[in-house]
């Protein structure tokens, strides 16, 4: 295992995992809490970290997964938290189980997952996987725990950004006018844009195109009014019909033809003509007629249509 750098006054996390912390652990714990002199180190259970909430930015160093292989396995949510309570440009030393390790296809692609959700979670500066060399009684425990003898230790150090989550900064933006370069044997600007403008034409030099010079003798002919009616539909078989939303005109034609053709039906204004002369008015132009039913034909019997003797 790498040696763990710290400094005097230094806090660190060290999360372990199962029933117990081993021995091993405890005497590496005892020897880095001499060389913190008045820092100090917090023991957690990995199980435990996301619920003993602790401030932000509280540690300077965590360590996880080195010395206690089932606390190799880490998910998201707890790297995230990790991240969260170290401080600005805090350092992990993380531990992380890969199986399958003899294969080195197999190896690079754990090793780029573990990066991938190191990232993720926010860390930066994220160090090559190293793989880590154990004792008789840590690889029997991953041996036993992941029931393959093709297992190893791999050991990642990643940072927290130098600055907090959520941390402001204001930007220095200059909106003053940039003063432009002037040409040592001429007063022109060198950085102007070069545009066109009507002051820059005379006259003379503009040559206008004759618009009805555009125009050939077909495009000057008037259209026969035959030719401009609609043919959709035509045909022996076919049945004019408008398509929908249509602006051939069709649809205004059909509607025209529609009207002629539909016969007129006796309409009353009042309401009470086709009763008799009993009920309509002095102007009805039904006076002298006969009583019919609304919507139908007046017809006049032979009888009525003779005068009277």
């Amino acid at each position: 295992m790498e040696d763990i750098e710290v400094k005097p006054g230094e806090m660190v996390l060290w999360l372990w995992a199962g029933q117990s912390p081993s021995d091993d652990l405890q005497s590496v714990v005892k020897d880095l809490q001499q060389r913190l002199g008045n820092g100090k180190i917090q023991m957690e259970h990995v199980d435990r970290l996301t619920l003993a909430k602790h401030p932000v930015s509280s540690f300077d160093k965590a360590v996880s997964g080195l010395l206690d292989p089932s606390a190799s396995l880490h998910n998201a949510e707890t790297l995230a938290e990790m991240c969260r309570i170290l401080k600005p440009d805090g350092k992990l030393y993380l531990g992380q189980v890969v199986t399958g390790a003899s294969s080195d296809e197999n190896k690079m692609v754990m090793t780029d997952k573990t990066t991938s959700a190191l990232k993720l979670s926010g860390f930066v500066n994220i160090s090559q996987p190293k793989v880590l060399s154990l004792s008789d009684d840590s690889k029997q425990d991953l041996v036993k725990q992941h029931k393959t003898n093709d297992v190893c230790l791999v050991q990642f150090t990643a940072y927290k950004p130098s600055y907090e989550i959520g941390a402001t900064s204001q930007l220095k933006l200059s909106f003053g006018k940039k003063k432009t370069e002037t040409s040592s044997n001429s007063n022109e600007q060198t950085a102007a844009v070069w545009k066109l403008s009507a002051m820059d034409m005379g006259d003379d030099d503009i040559d206008l195109v004759n618009e009805d010079e555009l125009l050939d003798e077909e495009d000057l002919k008037r259209p026969d009014p035959a030719s401009l009616k609609a043919d959709c539909g035509t045909g022996p078989d076919k049945k004019k019909k408008a398509c929908k939303n249509c602006t051939c005109g069709l649809a205004e034609e059909l509607d025209a033809e529609a009207t002629k053709s539909k016969p007129k039906t006796a309409t009353s204004a009042c309401g009470s003509c086709y009763l008799g002369d009993a009920f309509r008015c002095s102007s009805c132009p039904y006076l002298g007629m006969p009583a019919f039913k609304a919507g139908e034909k007046i017809t006049l019997s032979n009888r009525q249509l003779q005068a009277d003797r």
